[in-house]
């Protein structure tokens, strides 16, 4: 199995934050804690299941590459945007999962 190396792109870099801050506004701080590490390991899952995912069918993930591939994260809540480059997984953005529609 294929071990790949994380990258964030800007946007998701920005969306990390904002999401963060987001959180921490709404649950108290040790559940804004639990719950931005969930998050974090399943992104960091990308690592290996990357190359075992399909690149996406729908129209917003391919605005950010023409190879894109989403993870849904956040008991679904979340769609992680990314593609793969060489070792790397280039993460391009995190929406709501709900934006992406057709």
């Amino acid at each position: 199995m294929r071990v790949y190396k994380l990258k964030y792109s800007k946007l998701a870099v920005e969306d990390v934050v904002r999401l963060a801050r987001y959180v921490t506004a709404i649950y108290t701080h040790d559940s804004a804690r639990k719950y931005v590490a969930q998050l974090r390991t399943e992104i960091e899952s990308l690592s290996y299941l990357a190359g075992l995912l399909q690149e996406s069918k729908y129209e917003l993930p391919k605005l950010y590459h023409p190879q894109a591939k989403t993870l849904s994260v956040g008991k679904r809540k979340l769609t992680v945007i990314f593609h793969t480059e060489g070792e790397y997984v280039m993460i391009d953005k995190i929406l709501p999962s709900c934006m992406i529609t057709h």
